[in-house]
């Protein structure tokens, strides 16, 4: 049975329940948090880059030795491999470090939802198909850095205490490079409204701009770099993406101006928010070329639906309903779109695995793994590659 798609259809299930009985809302709250965090703690093997991270985790010196460049190496970044380390010293094998992880993200993620939302299931739900799906589970690094954005340095922008926020942005960034985009907000916090959505604007023009094969080569000849011809040459829009970006932000600026005008009291850390959310969409838009890039830097801003949604769908107005009818159907869709997506890129047998029969795999029955993909023989290949790789982290008479 695929407990993935059931949790998510008990998380439907909770945020409908969790509106129309709000009585109930912290029990079935408390229910659909425990139920999420078991599915993320106790799985094995499974999510995309699972065992990849499983190789980097083994392959991380037991050693801080500082004389080797241990925190000036190029991958993964220092705070996750001294994260790394410290479990390792302890003896940890990789199934307890991700348990760990995965409970220290969902407390992350309760705390956020806690402090700014009142529909707290619906949150979860929202959250699902993406931080949940494709980062908590499989991107480890960058989930874990969204979570902490979420859990501590989001407060701190709302709060406009910048001391704290940009060193929790630093700590954050030690954990995945794509952090340090968050230190625009201090910037954002005093922009208005309107001058983002010139900004969004400026920021589809630039993207068309990239796409025209003269200015490709002009941006190759004035910045030549592996990654730019990679972001240039490698990769294709994302229709289905580009238009759920362009959708859902329309759908809520509209609908932020609306409850304005309507006279509805609005608190100032929503507009706030609303600005931090427009700066994925710029970053997506002026990336759309490659969806992959655009995707990376874009989700960093994106995880705040999980909260910005639900602050400007708690109403009774027929626009809010419609709007709270789209986004949850658009959840439902996602969220089957990026299990499927994690089916077909997980190394899982096609012929055997799909949707329905998705098989959940947990610490305690760990060898079943192997009826299911060749998990030893990947293992072993990711592994070697890993173990090649250290090269490039180490740092001896002043070369790499």
């Amino acid at each position: 049975m695929n407990f993935y798609l059931l949790v998510f259809l008990l998380l439907a299930a909770g945020a409908m329940l969790e509106r129309f009985r709000p009585l109930y809302k912290n029990y079935i709250y408390g229910a659909c948090w425990a139920l999420m965090t078991a599915l993320l703690c106790l799985r094995y093997g499974q999510g995309t880059d699972y065992i990849t991270y499983e190789a980097i985790y083994n392959s991380i010196p037991l050693a801080l030795d500082f004389s080797k460049g241990y925190f000036f190496g190029v991958y993964p970044e220092s705070g996750w491999r001294l994260l790394c380390a410290l479990f390792r010293a302890l003896h940890a094998p990789f199934w307890v470090f991700t348990a760990a992880l995965g409970l220290a993200e969902m407390l992350l993620l309760h705390r956020a939802l806690t402090k700014y939302v009142p529909q707290r299931t619906a949150g979860l739900f929202l959250a699902y198909p993406v931080l949940f799906l494709v980062y908590m589970l499989s991107g480890l690094r960058q989930g874990f850095a969204m979570c902490l954005f979420l859990g501590i340095a989001l407060p701190f922008y709302l709060e406009k205490r910048w001391a704290a926020y940009i060193v929790t942005i630093l700590v954050t960034a030690s954990f995945h490079k794509v952090g340090y985009i968050w230190l625009v907000l201090p910037v954002v916090y005093y922009l208005s409204t309107k001058i983002m959505l010139v900004l969004v604007a400026l920021s589809a023009a630039g993207g068309l701009i990239i796409q025209i094969p003269v200015m490709e080569n002009v941006a190759m000849e004035a910045f030549p770099s592996y990654h730019l011809w990679q972001f240039l040459h490698e990769g294709e829009i994302s229709w289905f993406a580009l238009g759920e970006r362009i959708v859902s932000a329309a759908l809520l600026v509209a609908l932020w101006f609306w409850l304005r005008r309507a006279g509805e009291e609005l608190e100032r850390s929503t507009e706030l928010l609303l600005k931090a959310y427009l700066c994925g969409v710029c970053l997506y838009l002026l990336l759309m070329q490659n969806s992959y890039y655009a995707s990376r830097y874009a989700v960093v801003f994106k995880v705040l639906e999980c909260v910005l949604v639900l602050r400007l769908i708690a109403g009774e107005q027929k626009i809010v309903r419609a709007a709270a009818v789209f986004f949850f159907g658009l959840t439902m869709l996602m969220g089957l779109k990026n299990m499927n997506a994690m089916i077909r890129e997980g190394f899982y047998d096609s012929s055997q695995v799909n949707l329905l029969n998705f098989p959940y795999v947990s610490v305690f029955g760990q060898d079943r793994i192997g009826e299911y993909l060749s998990y030893d023989e990947n293992y072993q290949v990711i592994l070697a590659r890993t173990l090649v790789d250290q090269v490039i982290w180490v740092v001896e008479d002043g070369t790499v």
